[in-house]
């Protein structure tokens, strides 16, 4: 691996430097607007009922049913989609900061999307002033944190369900099947975690529920029509992806890979299914697909966004895909310059002296392994997952990292964009 980074490294080198800062800020947008983290530049009115007209902010802005140009052009101002009951708090709260000298902004509040729902934000901002000490600019990023506020809320009535989701979330995410060649599926066998759908395996065996009934039901003829036919053609196996109702309702997204069992004439007696949840992975492949063409003026956007990210509490990766998908760790084609906020500096990843996996603690490296090795062979475009890292002064830090994974024409993974997010308060906040 350390040759191969070499080589990369030297062809980095015969580059100019605009050539250098184009490729860094290429790969940084692309991982950005791949996220579900929206950065934003704000213009500064220095005044206590700040209204933030927007100089810059990321493509996947969509997420929140709006476009780039709906608050570059003006037409909307950031104050506008900040829930009433909240944006005098914001005002006073960055007021505060702004008086006081602060250099950041940190602030939970609700915002207002474009179909009206409302959605709670964790907005992390860096207070940019002049040479006389006046604030000129709001360089932040906000994150999505609705269901992190909806579980604080509803923590003591979630208790007890909480612990029977850590006990589900603890085991592995792929349930496996045995089902009859029967109309609606008839199970003889189901893996014990399948009661992450709030059913036990004896439930399916003894047929008080059948796999068929949990389809969606505005996909149930098109995963029955797919069955038919790949068993009229001769497959022997196939992949879909479909979505599935729990007994407590909720729904859920899943990709299927279908084995199909013929007697020895052929006919169709069994099918095994492997069912893996990707809900996370689907929601975040939804954002993905709402992106926007990216604006004109390239490289200030890009320095803007740089900027940004650098100033806030998510690091930016570009990892390469090692051969050996179980045990890689990981070579380092790019990180964000805030990866100081661990210790570490660039040079540190990019000359190949670490590997990412050097620094995944121990007891959890394995784990990390295995599953993005089973996700990638999968046929899975994301990978999330919360584990332990050390700092470069050996401090344990939670975070969480959500990975896009990048395949080339034959499928083959050849790297990982990803951020990661430091989130050892929320996982020591005991709700």
């Amino acid at each position: 691996m350390g040759s191969n980074i070499s080589k990369e490294t030297g062809n980095r080198s015969e580059k100019s430097p605009l050539e250098k800062v184009l490729d860094r800020k290429e790969i940084l947008e692309r991982i950005i607007d791949h996220s579900p983290v929206i950065a934003f530049l704000w213009t500064a009115d220095n005044t206590p009922e700040e209204k933030w007209p927007v100089e810059y902010v990321s493509a996947n802005v969509t997420q929140l049913g709006y476009t780039v140009e709906d608050f570059i052009s003006g037409r909307l101002l950031y104050a506008d989609i900040v829930y009433g009951e909240d944006l005098e708090q914001v005002e006073r709260s960055l007021e505060k900061s702004r008086v006081e000298g602060k250099s950041f902004f940190d602030q939970e509040y609700r915002i207002v999307l474009e179909s009206g729902d409302i959605r709670w934000v964790d907005e992390r901002t860096y207070l940019q002033r002049d040479e006389n000490g006046i604030v000129t600019h709001y360089q932040g990023t906000i994150f999505d944190i609705t269901d992190q506020k909806n579980n604080e809320m509803l923590c003591e009535k979630a208790l007890k369900k909480q612990k029977d989701l850590e006990d589900i979330i603890n085991n592995s995410s792929t349930m496996v099947f045995l089902w009859r060649a029967d109309e609606f599926w008839p199970a003889d066998y189901a893996s014990p975690n399948v009661s992450r759908l709030g059913y036990s395996a004896e439930d399916f065996v003894l047929g008080r529920i059948i796999y068929g009934d949990l389809i969606h039901q505005d996909d149930y003829n098109t995963v029955k029509d797919e069955l038919d036919q790949r068993s009229e053609e001769g497959y022997d196996d196939y992949t879909q992806e479909y979505r599935l109702l729990t007994k407590a309702g909720e729904l859920l997204w899943v990709n299927e890979k279908t084995f199909i069992k013929r007697d020895v004439n052929g006919n169709v007696t069994h099918f095994q299914g492997i069912v893996q949840d990707i809900t996370k992975q689907k929601v975040s492949e939804i954002a993905l697909d709402e992106a926007l063409v990216k604006q004109n003026d390239l490289l200030s956007r890009k320095q803007a966004l740089e900027t940004i990210v650098n100033h806030s509490p998510v690091v930016a990766f570009l990892w390469k895909a090692g051969e050996d998908d179980e045990k890689e760790l990981w070579p380092v084609e790019f990180v964000s310059d805030n990866i100081t906020h661990f210790g570490y500096d660039v040079d540190d990843f990019l000359s190949g002296d670490i590997l990412y996996g050097n620094i995944i603690h121990a007891d959890d490296l394995p784990e990390v392994q295995l599953e993005l090795s089973d996700i990638c062979n999968e046929g899975g475009k994301m990978f999330v997952k919360e584990y332990r890292i050390l700092t470069r002064s050996g401090d344990i830090r939670w975070v969480e990292e959500q990975t896009f994974i990048q395949r080339n024409d034959e499928g083959k993974v050849t790297d990982y964009q990803g951020v990661i997010q430091d989130i050892t308060e929320r996982k020591g906040s005991g709700c």
